[in-house]
């Protein structure tokens, strides 16, 4: 169970924006890696990490605090709902400031996967607890794969890993009775399908130019 548990924390949804905003900015060879200084990147990441993973978890932390909700592992569907809801504003509010700060739009891409999979998150989870974890991890696989063909190849071994821990979050996932097979299921198809269609279709312009 604590190796269950330690797979949930290093693969929860609130982190999956700045691992993909991570291997997209430091991937080398790549255009970006050349266009974007060092210090730039390292910034465009720091402003990640402080809108979509501290500045969520502060807000969590409130709202148990306040007893608006009974845990920070947010269990309960109709719990996520106050939490998703902050994380979205957030990550919106990071892809605003992109946009404005002109940044490729392969890394507007990968901020919009945050906004849309979060969004359509929220909206299931009014009706039904859906996992966000698998919708993370396979994003993040999805991401990666669509990445391996607009940047630099990206070895296949590391895709193959890529799908073999969605498996291994699935399986933690079932294993804590946090979520069914079904729900697992269904956040990596949904997960998957969003990362990679919204790569392929808002940053194949762009990558075919360079």
């Amino acid at each position: 169970m604590k190796i269950a548990k330690f797979i949930s924390y290093v693969t929860h949804p609130i982190l999956m924006t700045t691992y993909m905003l991570a291997f997209a900015l430091f991937q080398k060879n790549s255009y970006l890696y050349y266009t974007i200084s060092e210090s730039g990147r390292w910034f465009f990441l720091l402003i990640s990490m402080v809108l979509t993973i501290i500045a969520p978890l502060i807000s969590v932390g409130y709202l148990v605090y306040s007893k608006q909700v009974t845990s920070i592992y947010l269990d309960q569907r109709k719990e996520r709902i106050i939490p998703m809801t902050i994380a979205l504003a957030y990550t919106m509010g990071l892809y605003y400031m992109l946009l404005k700060m002109s940044m490729p739009p392969i890394i507007l891409a990968i901020v919009a996967i945050g906004v849309i999979q979060v969004a359509i998150t929220l909206l299931i989870t009014l009706f039904w607890k859906i996992s966000a974890h698998m919708i993370g991890i396979a994003g993040f696989g999805g991401a990666i794969l669509a990445m391996s063909q607009l940047l630099q190849p990206v070895p296949t071994w590391v895709i193959i890993a890529l799908f073999v821990l969605a498996g291994v979050v699935g399986s933690a996932r079932i294993k804590q009775d946090s979520h069914t097979l079904t729900q697992v299921i269904a956040g990596w198809v949904l997960g998957f399908g969003i990362s990679y269609f919204t790569l392929m279709i808002m940053a194949t312009g762009t990558a075919a130019s360079i």
